[in-house]
């Protein structure tokens, strides 16, 4: 139980409850979701540098908070996106223990709507999000799987494509940059939710250089036509799939039949 006398009066719903401890938005019957309990939890009781573990959290938020690291980052990384900063010690280089986070900046009162609904994100539109698609080939491009496609060996999958980050975008307030359309890749959602906080910085100009001039002459040209266009050649074999597996399953069931007579 939380002693109550250690918190200011602003700690409080106007239910008179810590709110942290709220289950419905007040006045409703709307859940108060963990993103907000969270944000408050930390706001009051943790300062900036404070290290805490997801035990220790569920142990003051309950049981209900995260069924694994997994399911807690993703509430932490919502809060990131309204400039919290919360290195996880699975970021590696910062100090931690793989199962330590550490609170570095207090950033939105989550449970303030208000506030939350003031912050200017870098939000792709539907415009943005189909030229990252066609940038990318229509493929992850961290595993080069398609959208529809199964994953290798796994025939009973059916991969997603969403958006991602090069740079997650709580490193770049850290480097004191903004997301822009750059940052924006083509990732399945598998390799989205396990890369989006952990994966490391993309390699700069001077590493990739180390590899490139190790590369034959007639490599080099290889590289030099993929380069340009962007992508891989890939065969019109290859093409033709591509458009295939992007049609509705009616239309690739009439290709289907069609190739069927050959």
């Amino acid at each position: 139980m939380n002693d109550t006398s250690e918190y200011p009066a602003d700690a409080f719903a106007p239910s008179g409850e810590l709110w942290w401890n709220l289950q419905h938005w007040p006045g409703t019957q709307t859940r108060f979701g963990q993103e907000a309990r969270l944000s408050a939890w930390l706001w009051f009781t943790r300062e900036v540098g404070d290290v805490f573990t997801l035990p220790e959290a569920k142990a003051e938020l309950g049981e209900d908070l995260a069924s694994d690291s997994q399911h807690f980052d993703r509430r932490l990384r919502e809060l990131r996106r309204v400039d919290w900063l919360i290195p996880s010690g699975r970021d590696g280089g910062n100090g931690l223990r793989p199962e330590q986070y550490r609170l570095e900046y207090k950033g939105v009162r989550w449970w303030i709507p208000e506030e939350r609904r003031g912050v200017k994100r870098f939000a792709p539109s539907s415009t943005i999000r189909r030229y990252v698609f066609e940038r990318d080939g229509e493929r992850c491009v961290l595993c080069g799987v398609g959208s529809r496609e199964s994953y290798p060996g796994e025939p009973n999958t059916v991969a997603r494509l969403t958006l991602g980050h090069r740079v997650p975008q709580e490193r770049l307030r850290q480097y004191g940059q903004r997301d822009n359309i750059d940052n924006w890749r083509t990732e399945c959602a598998r390799c989205n939710e396990e890369v989006r906080d952990s994966a490391p910085d993309p390699q700069t100009y001077e590493e990739v250089m180390a590899s490139v001039k190790a590369l034959t002459k007639s490599e080099k040209s290889q590289l030099r036509d993929w380069a340009t266009r962007g992508e891989r050649v890939r065969t019109a074999l290859d093409r033709a799939y591509d458009q295939v597996r992007m049609l509705s399953e009616s239309d690739r069931v009439r290709v289907l039949a069609y190739v069927e007579g050959f």
